[in-house]
């Protein structure tokens, strides 16, 4: 997931669906926090207190990932560096992907990247044909990593840039 990310340049890096912190906790491993502005989303409330017990002094805001705009703005920045996404694509209707991802370019700074991941039994099937296809559409570059095999399940990752 964060392979693609050049952590020695960036200033502002921003999560989605931080879950229990797994993701949250590498990205913190990496970052200087003098310099590097971070925070994430989660918006089931018992997941959200989870993140912030496991990955303490983090900001994680139990809002949509489709405000992000609105908290950089409180932050006092116009664009993120990277986007970094743990949301289950698959369960949102088109509308709300489309919120999220629109958004999600409109953080990006010119080159940004965002990474999110899917589940290999899901590709195929027509949801995942048409997530596919909207990050062709919302981004200027879409690659893929080979299959996770020790994921369960077996997954892969999206790497995009703006």
């Amino acid at each position: 997931m964060l392979q693609p990310i050049n952590f020695s340049r960036l200033k502002v890096i921003v999560e989605y669906g931080s879950g229990t912190g797994a993701f949250t906790r590498q990205v913190v491993e990496r970052i200087d926090p003098e310099k590097t502005l971070f925070f994430g989303f989660e918006l089931n409330e018992q997941m959200n207190r989870i993140a912030c017990e496991n990955v303490p002094g983090i900001r994680i805001f139990q809002d949509s990932a489709a405000e992000i705009r609105k908290y950089l703005r409180r932050y006092g920045v116009k664009h993120a560096d990277a986007v970094i996404s743990g949301l289950p694509w698959a369960v949102f209707s088109e509308e709300l992907q489309d919120d999220i991802l629109y958004e999600t370019v409109a953080s990006l700074k010119r080159g940004g990247i965002f990474t999110t991941f899917a589940y290999l039994h899901g590709l195929l099937l027509p949801s995942g044909i048409r997530f596919r296809r909207k990050l062709e559409r919302y981004f200027s570059e879409v690659k893929t990593s080979p299959v996770v095999w020790n994921n369960i399940p077996p997954a892969l990752v999206y790497w995009c840039r703006k």
